[in-house]
């Protein structure tokens, strides 16, 4: 097996055994996704009330382990090469790995270190085992929503919640009313995924609505079509100056999304997306 990393520095993914040939992966080892719920408890009532929403549910941090067979062939090389995979996954800031056994997932995860490799007198190979932290608690679609959704392309693969249609549409012009799928097993959050709307639109206090979630957002100024109206978080951008705005851009609940725009008869929107995966 292989495993993958990328800095997320525009050189792409790159393989261990690319970078470094006297390492082989044996093993890829996430532990199962952990969940955190708001519950409530009321008197007189049994147990708990459970969230309502998928916002109230959270996942945590998991680990991630991987076991690694090292052979540098002579002792010599053994010391340089340790030092090489050290320098390699110990970073001070947080980058991605994946698995060819999971082709189009990726984990966004940090190494502090914490694991070592030991040489054991006149031994020049040893199996050893390295943690990363998944921060985010979630795996993420390496392709986006623009990619369309089925296995011909190979950018998506089983145990993705892919449907049995090509046909999902996240880009819409002039249509009032529309669904967008959210394929992912979480809650889609403006405030935290890689979630971009883009909005070209022509009229006053165009406001967007997810009628599944309750989500809505309202841009109180008049549009131009020739503007392009971006989200970043919880601002509403244009020209890159944040505009005056009541509510947050709606996120994507699990499932499919109904959504509208409204006081707008000439309009684009793009939903730009990856999905998460527990």
């Amino acid at each position: 097996m292989k495993l993958f990393i990328d800095y997320d520095n525009g050189l792409g993914e790159q393989s261990l055994n690319s970078l470094l040939p006297f390492f082989e992966v044996l093993s890829f080892t996430p532990e199962a996704p952990g969940i955190s719920r708001e519950t409530i408890n009321i008197p007189r009532i049994n147990g708990v009330i459970l969230p309502q929403h998928p916002r109230e549910i959270t996942y945590t941090e998991r680990k991630i382990t991987v076991e690694i067979y090292m052979n540098s062939i002579i002792a010599e090389n053994f010391y340089q090469y340790r030092h090489e995979l050290y320098a390699l996954l110990v970073k001070p800031f947080p980058y991605y790995i994946s698995t060819d056994l999971l082709p189009n997932l990726r984990f966004k995860v940090t190494c502090d270190g914490n694991f070592s490799i030991p040489k054991q007198k006149e031994k020049n190979h040893v199996v050893f085992t390295v943690d990363f932290n998944n921060f985010t608690g979630l795996a993420e679609s390496k392709s986006t929503s623009l990619t369309k959704q089925n296995f011909n392309g190979e950018h998506w693969s089983p145990g993705m919640n892919i449907q049995m249609r090509d046909d999902l549409k996240y880009m819409f012009k002039n249509q009032k009313r529309f669904q967008v799928y959210n394929t992912g097993d979480a809650y889609i959050n403006p405030m935290q995924h890689d979630y971009h709307v883009t909005l070209r639109a022509k009229g006053k206090n165009v406001t967007i609505i997810n009628h599944t979630n309750g989500e809505k957002l309202k841009i109180e100024r008049e549009l131009k079509k020739s503007e392009s109206v971006t989200f970043v978080k919880q601002y509403t951008v244009i020209n890159k100056k944040p505009v005056k705005t009541s509510g947050r851009l709606p996120g994507l609940d699990i499932g499919v999304n109904d959504f509208e725009v409204q006081n707008t008869n000439d309009f684009d929107i793009t939903f730009d997306t990856r999905f998460y995966y527990a």
